[in-house]
């Protein structure tokens, strides 16, 4: 990816296209609209569903899951969300970059 895909990037805004999901023992089930559990997230998958509400660009999200982890290497960190985004995104979970007006 180069720079200026990545800086374009950081600036999405992920929002979760359902909002069908429990969030219990440290563990994220997403559920469709019947209520049939479709996957489950934990660890950094669930800290990222989370924070993709809409209300946060990848960058922010970045940030927060580096103050999250304790760690400080947020290259290493917005490659890995992107990662899991993008997987979120073919299971139709994710809208990668959210904007209010289409909905």
């Amino acid at each position: 990816m180069t720079r200026q895909t990545t800086t374009l990037i950081s600036k999405y805004i992920p929002c979760r296209s359902t909002e069908h999901y429990l969030d219990y023992d440290g563990e994220i089930e997403v559920a469709s609209g019947t209520g049939v559990a479709l996957f489950r997230l934990k660890g950094l998958g669930r800290a990222i569903w989370l924070l993709s509400d809409g209300g946060h660009t990848i960058c922010e999200i970045t940030t927060q899951l580096c103050k999250q982890l304790g760690v400080d290497n947020k290259t290493a960190v917005q490659k890995e969300l992107i990662t899991i985004l993008s997987a979120l995104v073919k299971k139709s979970a994710i809208v990668a970059n959210w904007n209010p007006l289409h909905k």
